[in-house]
């Protein structure tokens, strides 16, 4: 079990050096709850131990309205589930969602526009998919933390000094050797998405035009952010293929897979695909080349956006105050707790915290990583798509079969 900084310790840490000032802990608005309430919040599990902290600080300055956590322990199409039929029981305040199904938790009306003070500054693509369409001032979740693709690469001498192009990298990564590990081959359900994420990024960064930006010229809807062209598609993801056939990649089913792989005694994994936070449980295992400054993590030709988003219930007789935690959750001094514990904050000014950067070398390529990232396609029935994209480049990549055009008519189905 990865360590965890003791909660006195890590306070007494970051009041020392101004992460998180006293100020910010004693002024919160707990004094204004008129009488004792309970917020309830349905949230994921999170191994890092900054999502409890930052609660366990809002309860002992807020002891009127303290906020109760239901984890749920199960994959990410559980989870969703879960939420759902916590939402239309009205048995919950707020959720913690995944990016992808905040379309679907809003067209089914089970949660409402948050106002957005002007003064918060999330980065670019965050906004472009979390705000209500046609109210620049309101998001229908407000960003808990980012999450972004990284290459992670075990440095020598021989190292450039600029990461290469991810599909120059597979090229020149000798037969047989499975230098690359991402998580390319799903095995239960609850890793799929990891691997549509991986998809998606090797593709983009073949080809540019499979996924475009929200902003690109042309896209005036969700379908439009996905190319109808199949040759396109085929040819974006080959190289991929002929790379896994080749030996030089090596698939695993998830991200700590990916992790325990590249951070074996003597592993032939010089480079792997995998979120920020990798790197912090890297630390935590004591591993010798994080240690010794012989890994390196850059952002991906094309990364691919993910993270947890904060919404309030519809149902929720405490919408006001749940506005005011996730005011509290999302504030500059709460992301750069997020930010010690590994994980990629979504407040702009959490990037540029020395203090954090001591611990977190790369925060800066995070913060680059994040801003160039390229959301995916936020729709009602992502999952669908999602599972589109699975079921036929699995085929594709391991049982030689291209493409067909069905595979661009699902998908488009599945965005109306």
């Amino acid at each position: 079990m990865p360590e965890r900084y003791s909660r006195r310790s890590f306070l007494s840490g970051v009041l020392a050096t101004g992460t998180f000032t006293a100020a910010t802990i004693y002024l919160m608005p707990g004094a204004r709850t008129p009488r004792e309430i309970e917020l309830r919040l349905v949230s994921g599990v999170d191994p890092t131990g900054a999502r409890d902290l930052l609660i366990s600080l809002w309860n002992d300055t807020n002891p009127r309205s303290p906020l109760r956590v239901d984890t749920v322990a199960a994959g990410s199409g559980d989870e969703r589930q879960i939420m759902l039929d916590r939402a239309q029981g009205g048995e919950v305040d707020l959720l913690n969602l995944d990016i992808i199904d905040v379309p679907e938790f809003a067209a089914k009306e089970l949660i409402i526009p948050i106002p957005v003070s002007n003064a918060r500054q999330a980065t670019t693509p965050l906004h472009q998919i979390s705000r209500v369409p046609g109210d620049d001032g309101s998001y229908w979740a407000v960003p808990f933390n980012t999450d972004v693709g990284m290459l992670f690469s075990r440095t020598d001498d021989d190292t450039p000094p600029e990461a290469p192009r991810l599909p120059e990298l597979l090229r020149a990564i000798p037969d047989g050797t499975q230098q690359f590990v991402g998580q390319l081959r799903p095995s239960v359900s609850a890793y799929y998405e990891a691997f549509v994420v991986n998809v998606l990024e090797h593709a983009a960064a073949e080809r540019p035009g499979v996924l475009k930006p929200v902003d690109a010229p042309g896209v005036g809807s969700v379908a439009d952010r996905i190319s109808q062209d199949l040759d396109l598609w085929n040819s974006a993801l080959t190289p991929l293929r002929e790379a896994i056939v080749a030996g030089r990649v090596l698939p695993s089913g998830d991200e700590t897979d990916s992790r325990d792989r590249f951070a074996a005694p003597q592993s032939p994994h010089r480079y792997m695909r995998n979120w920020p936070v990798k790197y912090r449980e890297l630390q935590q295992q004591l591993n010798p080349d994080v240690r010794a400054g012989r890994v390196r993590v850059d952002p991906l030709t094309v990364g691919v956006l993910g993270g947890q988003s904060l919404a309030v219930v519809a149902s929720s007789p405490y919408a006001e105050r749940a506005m005011e935690f996730i005011t509290y959750a999302t504030s500059e001094p709460a992301q750069k707790i997020l930010a010690t514990h590994g994980l990629a904050p979504t407040a702009i000014g959490a990037y540029s915290d020395a203090n954090i950067e001591a611990t977190v070398p790369h925060l800066d390529k995070v913060r680059e990583a994040v801003e160039q990232a390229l959301p995916r396609p936020a729709h009602p029935n992502y999952r669908g798509f999602s599972n589109v994209v699975k079921q036929h480049v699995e085929l594709f990549l391991y049982d030689g079969q291209d493409l067909a055009p069905r595979f661009i008519e699902e998908m488009m189905t599945a965005l109306q």
